[in-house]
Parts: C-alpha cells; structure tokens; sequence
C-alpha cells in the first residue's frame, strides 16, 4: 500500500530557501512587504517544485477578507458555457481566489436569487453570464456592494466591466455564408426570443439577407421551447422541437441557422431520423463552435465564439478590479470568426455547353 505522502508546509520550504517563515508567507500570500527580488522568485521556484498547495480559506481568515469569486452561468451542461466555467475558473484558482459556482438554470429569478445568495456570502467579487435583460436585474446589479463583470452579453447602455461577444456580426456571418454558398431561402431557429443575445443574431440575420437583397420575412423564423425538466437537455431538446416545426412545412428551406450549436446537432438529428440527408438535402449552421461540434455527422459548419478566452479575460478584469477598485471600465468586444466544417452545402450553378 502507498503511503501517504506528507503535506508541504512554508515551513519546509523555508528550510530549502534558507529564509524565515514569516518571509516565505509573505511571498505567497501576496503582501506588499519589500522583499528582494531574487528571494522571492527562489521561495516561488522552489513552491512550485514541491508542489505546495497554499490553504486558501486559512488565507481569507488571516486577510480579513473573502477569496470566494462568484460566477453564474445560464447552463453548466452547455458546452459552451462549461468552456467560460473552465477557464474562468482556472484564472481564479491561479490569483488566489476560490470560484463559487452558480447555475441559473436560464431562469431568471433563479439568478437574482443566486446574486442575492452571493452578497449575503459577502463574496469578493461576481462573474455573472445573465439571462435576464429586465430593469429588476439592472437595478440589482447598481446596488450590488461588491464589484461585478458581466461576460458573454451585457445590455444596452451598461457602464460597468464587460467582456461580451459580436452577436450581430456573428449571426452575419453565417448567413452571409450560406448566401455565398448558394442558398437562398434561409430559415432562422432559436429559442423564444427573450435575450439580448438572440435578438442581435436575429438582427444580423436581416441584415445580411438585406444586403444580398433577399426577402426579410417571420415566415422565415421558428422558434419553440421546451419545458424546464428536460433543462440538462434543453438546447438539444430545443433543436429536436425545431426541427419537427421544419418538417410541418410544405417545403424545406435551402438552410437553417441556428443560435447555438447544441440546437443544431438537435434539428439535425431530429431531420435524420426523417430521412432527411444534411447538407444534401439541407444546410445547417450552429454557433459556438463547441469540441463536439466537429465530432459529429456531419461535422458543423458554425460561428467561433473565443470562450476560453473571454471566460479567463473576465476573470482577469474582475481581479484587478478588485485589488484597485480605481481602475477604468473596461468594455471588450470578442469577434467572431467563421467555422466551416461539413454541414453545409455549396451549391454550383450549372455551366451550360
């Protein structure tokens, strides 16, 4: 049997660095105690070859203050979002601060809840993904006592910290896609249009049909939702319900976008067991640009959102903020970029003898 291997200590790594413990603690814990500088990156190289592990809880006792970061998110099963979870939560852990995760489930009283729930805990700071666009949630996050960045979307007119995507431009990209691939009748499908983010892809979907001047109609948009006990599944529920609305119609469209590519990989699943073949029969785009997205068949033509990035930049803009609560506002914008994969078909005109 293995033997439990012991627990390191600053004490022992202040025997290797050949300084005192009150040094050692200085160093990691971040004070602002002058220490030279070659002492302190020997305590850090050797810390991190012996792997030590700094209680943090033992280090908010010792503070006065919380290391807890708040971050609530729509959805822990989507993807996407566990993608902003993942790398938010790695930039937390490597500051020092401890992620407490919330799940709002796409609901939106949940989610005032959950911020309530956080101020009581008297976090340090909120890393809030929203799906509520209400004057309730506005004014709730102006009376928050703690600093807060909003990432993935923010609203209109909003002031503070935010890291949110180019929804308008990405949805314009993918049907200006679909339109430079030959397509022509191009349906939008979404969940209710109940976000910000949906209704800026809606808008950038009328606006490249506009530019290629094609017809801008609700005829061309169905939407559906599905009830909150399938939520783990929802989007791919949402999808499947999508595309049994496609199948109602007297004619398929030439292609489908989508809202996210967890609703994509539904529809087109829903579509093959009707014997319908994608993209011959037709096209389909999502948007995320999720790892499974090109795991399945055919593998998804889709819009890249950089959530990696945008989760660890959120996290980064809330920890300064908390250290110097002085700083500016920062306002980033995360561009899209155009995935193309398998599911969508360019169609070629024939050329006459």
């Amino acid at each position: 049997m293995a033997k439990n291997r012991k627990k390191i200590t600053i004490s022992d790594i202040a025997k290797q660095a050949g300084v005192s413990i009150a040094t050692v603690s200085r160093v990691l814990g971040g004070s602002d105690y002058p220490v030279r500088e070659e002492i302190k990156q020997k305590i850090i190289d050797i810390a991190n070859q012996v792997g030590y592990k700094p209680n943090v809880f033992s280090q908010m006792l010792r503070k006065g203050k919380s290391c807890e970061i708040g971050i609530v998110v729509p959805s822990i099963t989507n993807p996407f979002y566990s993608q902003l979870l993942s790398a938010a939560e790695q930039e937390c852990l490597s500051q020092g601060y401890v992620p407490f995760i919330c799940n709002s489930m796409s609901n939106q009283q949940l989610e005032l809840n959950h911020l309530n729930m956080l101020e009581e805990r008297n976090v340090a700071g909120i890393i809030l993904s929203s799906v509520n666009s209400g004057d309730v949630l506005i004014e709730r996050i102006k009376e928050m006592q703690m600093p807060l960045i909003l990432f993935d979307q923010s609203f209109n007119g909003y002031k503070g910290d935010c890291i949110q995507f180019d929804f308008f431009k990405g949805a314009y990209l993918a049907t200006e896609y679909l339109i430079q691939c030959g397509h022509r009748d191009i349906v939008f499908a979404s969940g209710e249009l109940d976000r910000r983010s949906r209704c800026l892809m809606y808008e950038g979907y009328k606006q490249a049909l506009k530019d290629f001047n094609l017809s801008v109609s609700r005829r061309k948009v169905i939407y559906s939702f599905v009830e909150e006990q399938n939520f783990e599944k929802k989007d791919y529920y949402l999808g499947q319900e999508l595309g049994k609305l496609l199948m109602q119609r007297e004619y398929l469209p030439d292609a489908v976008v989508t809202v996210n590519d967890m609703i994509a990989i539904g529809l087109i699943n829903h579509l093959k067991k009707e014997n319908i073949q994608i993209p011959h029969d037709i096209s389909v785009m999502g948007f995320d640009d999720i790892a499974i997205s090109e795991m399945v068949t055919p593998a998804l033509s889709t819009i890249h959102q950089p959530a990696t990035e945008t989760g660890s930049l959120a996290a980064k803009v809330l920890i300064n903020r908390i250290k110097d609560i002085s700083h500016d506002t920062v306002q980033i914008l995360m561009q899209p970029s155009l995935v193309e994969r398998d599911s969508v078909r360019k169609i070629h005109k024939k050329v006459r003898r």
